[in-house]
């Protein structure tokens, strides 16, 4: 799984980006508690870029929906959303995460997108799991009120972190499969693995002219560009061209081999005449 994050920076020297230098010792769940249609992460980036935000002044890192993840701030600088002070630890050693609540938004899928970003700072910081927090935890607000008012509902989304970091189980290669392209035997090797046949990405979209790069939680695949319209008429006039001649040669043969069966009838009619 894999969540696109979106950089969509406050802009510096605004009261709502202080800038104070933070190293991440925790992260902060939050709820939006914006309820409205349309309330999701990428309206919340423009809400905090703007002056109601910056006059509180609020902020955090990351905003997480049910389709994407914006980022406000760099990670080595603090954001005003725990509550708990200028100098509070929620507020000057903690990450902050607001889940959307919009909705017209896939609640349940933005707390699966929140708990793999969390579980990815987690080891990007090296850090344990009991370093996440709730809101309520630093200023005793009831935050994340949708996680803290479903029954299970945190413990159940602590879960959900532990699962991301939890070493993947690789499944068992039945057996190696060779890869034929046009009838010719190549290096490549594929796997069968439950009665289905894997090969390379990057393999398979070189064939065609396109290219894989990885890029850790996700491939980006640039396929070969179509041909423009300017391409595809000097293409039909190569093709025309081509099939002229070929006519061309086509008529040509015709004429030689007429000129050898006149050759042939003449020959005839010499042997005959000479008899």
């Amino acid at each position: 799984m894999a969540v696109q994050i979106i950089q969509d920076f406050i802009p510096s020297g605004r009261r709502n980006r202080p800038g104070y230098k933070l190293t991440p010792k925790y992260i902060t769940i939050h709820d939006t508690a914006n309820t409205q249609a349309g309330a999701d992460a990428k309206a919340h980036a423009r809400y905090l870029k703007g002056s109601t935000a910056a006059a509180i002044p609020a902020s955090w890192h990351f905003t997480v929906d049910d389709k994407v993840i914006y980022q406000h701030l760099p990670l080595d600088e603090n954001g005003w959303h725990a509550g708990d002070g200028t100098n509070g630890t929620g507020n000057r050693q903690s990450i902050g995460i607001e889940i959307c609540e919009n909705r017209d938004g896939n609640r349940a899928q933005a707390e699966k997108n929140a708990a793999w970003l969390v579980a990815k700072l987690l080891r990007e910081f090296n850090l344990g799991l009991d370093r996440v927090k709730q809101h309520y935890d630093w200023s005793g607000k009831n935050c994340p009120r949708v996680l803290r008012g479903r029954p299970g509902g945190w413990q159940g989304f602590l879960a959900a972190v532990e699962a991301h970091l939890k070493p993947a189980t690789l499944p068992k290669i039945d057996r190696t499969i060779g890869i034929h392209v046009d009838g010719k035997t190549t290096a490549e090797t594929g796997y069968l693995i439950n009665n289905s046949t894997y090969v390379r990405a990057a393999y398979l979209i070189g064939l065609i002219g396109g290219k894989v790069t990885g890029h850790g939680d996700y491939i980006d695949i640039v396929l070969p560009a179509k041909p423009g319209q300017a391409e595809l008429e000097e293409l039909r006039k190569k093709l025309k061209t081509a099939e002229s001649d070929i006519a061309a040669l086509q008529a040509a043969l015709n004429q030689e081999s007429q000129r050898k069966e006149n050759a042939k009838r003449l020959l005839k009619e010499a042997e005959r005449a000479l008899g």
